[in-house]
C-alpha cells in the first residue's frame, strides 16, 4: 500500500488496525499488502497524515540508521496511536510479545529482500 491508497481507504472511512512501514529494500510480496507502507526515499517529504490514530510498527531492513532516525521522526509528527520500530539494534513494541513478534517479522522480511 502507498502512502496515496492509505489516503483512499482512510476518506471513504476506512482505516487498517495497524500498517508496517519498511525502511529500505521491501520484498515485492509483502509491499504488494494493503498494510504495508516501502519507504526508500525522504520520509520527511511523505505526507503521514493518514497514519494518524493508528498503530505503526516501523521494520528496518536499511541499516541506514539516518533513514530510519527521519522515518521514525516522521511517523511519529503524524500523531499515530501507537509506534513500534525493529532495527539492527534493537526492538521496540507494545509489550514483550509484540517485540518478540516484531522481531521474527523483521527477520523474515530481512531473508526477502
Amino acid at each position: 500500500m502507498s502512502l496515496q491508497s492509505l489516503t483512499n481507504l482512510r476518506r471513504s472511512g476506512g482505516a487498517p488496525a495497524a500498517v508496517w512501514v519498511v525502511v529500505g529494500k521491501c520484498p515485492a510480496s509483502v509491499a504488494a499488502l494493503p498494510d504495508c507502507i516501502a519507504v526508500t526515499g525522504n520520509p520527511v517529504s511523505m505526507d503521514w497524515r493518514p497514519v494518524v490514530g493508528l498503530h505503526v510498527d516501523i521494520f528496518d531492513l536499511s541499516g541506514d540508521d539516518a533513514l530510519l532516525d527521519a522515518t521514525i521522526g516522521a511517523v511519529e509528527a503524524a500523531n499515530p496511536k501507537a509506534v513500534g520500530v525493529a532495527c539492527d539494534h534493537a526492538t521496540l513494541g507494545l509489550s514483550e510479545q509484540h517485540e518478540n513478534a516484531m522481531h521474527q517479522i523483521r527477520r523474515q522480511l530481512a531473508n526477502h529482500s
